[in-house]
């Protein structure tokens, strides 16, 4: 989708406009012919090995139609892709590759995920335009011939022409002509998920995710109504799992925070304050608080991010998943272009998100879109060792039999990362290497523990006298763990770097004395070796490093930017500006003299407790947003005429005289008051509704006052 939206703004910014023409293939799974796709695996050099696999798994399939107890007999599969199939995306892909090699000249492309393939073709005009589609249909191994060879008719009633121009634009539209009959260009379509229209001003993409988010949130409310329901640690985790990604899908193609034009801020403005009310109605569900609480209160409440902080978390998210994307990617080269944020006008989504944020793209980590080969898994150049518990860790490390002994850590203060090895021989001092990866924001715990083997893994490297037996001590379980799976995530190059420097060492030394193990050693359990480790990793954090001749050669050039610490860092500074923000406003500095810790997810907890009613939960909730059926409030919002108490006849019945002061309900409170004074503590407000241990007594004095019933807006 990106990559398609910064197609056509490029061709705007050359003067040029751009028609795409959106496939519709008939029953693409169930039409693809097996020897096809064998011919185009061979075709494209994948291994004999795999082709003979898709062969035999492909061929000799039966199926049977049951219904009404009664089943006919089995027919024979000769074609289809088995959908469904974990492989089926990957074998789809093969299949369909031909069609990305139909355009030819200039101006023509195409882009293709699975079978949502388009074709585009631009130009100085719609009628050239329309002209390169046309011939990339008809040509000599164009589309029809694709279809035809592949046994996947197109719906050609279902074909979607889009011209795409600026608004401003006074380019003159005309349909398209093909052999099968005209096709109209269109408003609109919809193109994986995601609605584009001829201006990309995404007016109608807006309307169908704020379409979709009213839908699930709606759904969760019925699902948690505040008098029954599941309880709101659930309903929270339905709302952020289910409607924020339905509402939010591609958040980063067609809304960003930072629009350029005023015109295109005034539509995000309007487009969040639409979000922003869907996730009112997800809050209100969520704790069972009244229609008129207050949005920030309700979000606070409830631990859900501000709707704005919550897109531009998204938008983040988006441009560093980019980041990481291989030389391979077709958009690799567009996010590591200079040139690619310095767009004067018709700014593409991906413009946008790189101006925001001004990340070196070139630094970043890069994952490779392939796996390890699977024949290489678990085939190790060294032993690995995880004890069962700490003891026996402790165990272990005391009677090891190794002659050379390394131990390696990796640590975090105060927002530094580093890591350290120390190689300790009997009748030797300790060697021992450090090494300073940055900051918190760009470098994590876990790749300072992969650094630290390397670390150790290059000190036994340049040891002498080194054919011998050598332990390399670990206290991180899944640093170690790391070496059985995929290695394609953040961190792992250096892992990649270690099992390369580990094969070369075993090769140097002698095959018979030779031996490596890595051991996970336990951390603060008194294993000499793992304290001294830990001490020097701490001095590395601080910013010590060896000289960097002594580093492996590969830790000798500036480590690459760690995507999952700049989205971890960047997510934290989200949470603490809207901490900022909350404690700074009227409510918020209210409801911090209640409970300090907002927001956060601790009231959601004491309101989840498994001996509360959803009820009673929505009561509690009320009570802590300031918004509940007291006749103060009701005479506030017009429901009563007198804010007088109906109980004891006091002059208003607030939130703190009926829970603290009311002499009516003297009885009843004496539990609640029991229960402060267990604690130490006075039956303040702050105690009532901040303290987790109150609730179900609190509960039980709002039920035993019979004061809300029938009190509901």
């Amino acid at each position: 989708m990106h990559l398609l939206a910064h197609k056509i703004k490029a061709s705007w910014r050359a003067g040029q406009v751009t028609s795409v023409l959106f496939l519709d293939i008939e029953g693409a799974f169930p039409n693809a012919v097996p020897s096809r796709l064998e011919h185009n695996m061979r075709r494209r050099g994948v291994p004999r090995k795999i082709v003979t696999f898709i062969h035999n798994m492909l061929r000799g399939r039966v199926t049977a139609l049951k219904f009404d107890g009664f089943t006919l007999d089995t027919m024979s599969i000769e074609n289809s892709i088995g959908q469904g199939d974990p492989l089926s995306m990957v074998m789809y892909q093969f299949y369909n590759m031909d069609m990305l090699e139909i355009p030819e000249a200039e101006g023509e492309s195409a882009i293709a995920y699975m079978d949502d393939t388009i074709m585009l073709a631009t130009a100085d005009t719609f009628a050239e335009a329309h002209t390169k589609l046309a011939d990339m249909m008809t040509r000599e191994g164009g589309v029809a011939d694709w279809s035809t060879d592949h046994n996947s008719p197109l719906e050609h009633s279902k074909l979607a022409l889009i011209d795409f121009a600026h608004k401003a634009s006074h380019a003159e539209r005309t349909p398209l002509t093909l052999p099968q009959g005209e096709v109209k260009p269109a408003e609109n379509a919809k193109y994986l998920g995601v609605i584009f229209d001829q201006h990309l001003d995404w007016k109608a993409q807006h309307a169908h995710a704020l379409g979709k988010g009213t839908k699930w949130a709606m759904q969760i409310k019925r699902l948690a109504r505040p008098t029954w329901g599941i309880t709101p640690k659930y309903a929270r985790k339905l709302y952020s799992s289910v409607a924020i990604p339905r509402a939010l899908y591609a958040v980063d193609v067609w809304s960003s925070t930072a629009r350029g034009s005023a015109q295109n801020r005034k539509a995000n403005a309007k487009v969040i304050k639409q979000l922003t009310t869907i996730q009112r109605a997800g809050a209100i569900a969520i704790t069972g608080g009244l229609r008129s609480s207050p949005t920030d209160a309700l979000d606070a409440s409830a631990f859900l991010l501000p709707t704005e902080l919550t897109i531009d978390k998204w938008c983040h998210r988006a441009l560093v998943r980019m980041a990481m994307l291989p030389a391979g990617h077709p958009l690799h080269k567009i996010v590591a272009s200079k040139n690619a944020r310095k767009a004067k006008r018709h700014k593409s989504p991906l413009t946008h998100l790189l101006a925001r944020y001004g990340y070196n793209i070139k630094s970043f980590e890069k994952i490779p879109a392939t796996v390890r080969n699977p024949v290489q898994k678990g085939k190790l150049p060294f032993k690995v060792e995880i004890a069962e518990d700490k003891e026996a860790s402790v165990r272990e490390a005391e009677n090891a039999e190794e002659e050379v002994q390394v131990f390696a850590d990796g640590s975090a203060m105060n927002g530094k990362v580093g890591a350290a090895a120390v190689l300790t021989r009997a009748g030797k001092p300790p060697r021992v290497l450090h090494m300073h990866l940055g900051t918190e924001n760009e470098h994590t715990v876990h790749e300072a523990e992969l650094v630290g083997m390397l670390l150790g893994l290059h000190l036994i490297s340049t040891e002498r006298k080194g054919s011998t037996s050598f332990a390399l001590g670990v206290d991180n379980q899944a640093a170690i763990k790391a070496f059985h799976t995929n290695l394609r995530s953040p961190g792992h190059h250096i892992a990649t770097e270690i099992l390369r420097m580990a094969k070369q060492v075993r090769k140097r030394r002698s095959k018979v004395k030779y031996k490596l193990t890595i051991r996970w050693t336990a951390g603060h359990e008194g294993i000499e070796g793992n304290e001294a480790a830990d001490r020097e990793a701490k001095l590395a954090a601080e910013g010590r490093s060896s000289a960097k001749s002594h580093l492996p050669a590969y830790l000798r050039k500036p480590l690459l930017t760690n995507p999952a610490a700049v989205k971890r860092a960047y997510h934290d500074a989200l949470k603490a500006r809207w901490a900022e923000e909350w404690k700074g406003s009227p409510r918020g500095r209210r409801t911090i003299r209640i409970d300090d810790s907002t927001p956060s997810k601790g009231f959601l907890g004491t309101i989840s407790q498994s001996e509360l009613s959803r009820e009673a939960a929505s009561r509690i909730a009320q009570l802590r947003l300031a918004h509940a059926p007291v006749n103060q409030y009701l005479k506030r919002i017009g429901r009563v005429d007198s804010a007088r108490c109906p109980a004891c006849g006091a002059e208003e019945e607030t939130i703190e005289h009926l829970l603290l002061a009311c002499p009516a309900y003297a009885h009843e409170r004496w539990a609640l008051d029991k229960q402060a004074k267990k604690q130490r503590k006075q039956l303040t407000m702050a105690t009532a509704l901040g303290e987790r241990s109150m609730a179900i007594p609190l509960a039980n004095y709002i039920d035993a006052m019979h004061r809300f019933k029938d009190k509901d807006e």
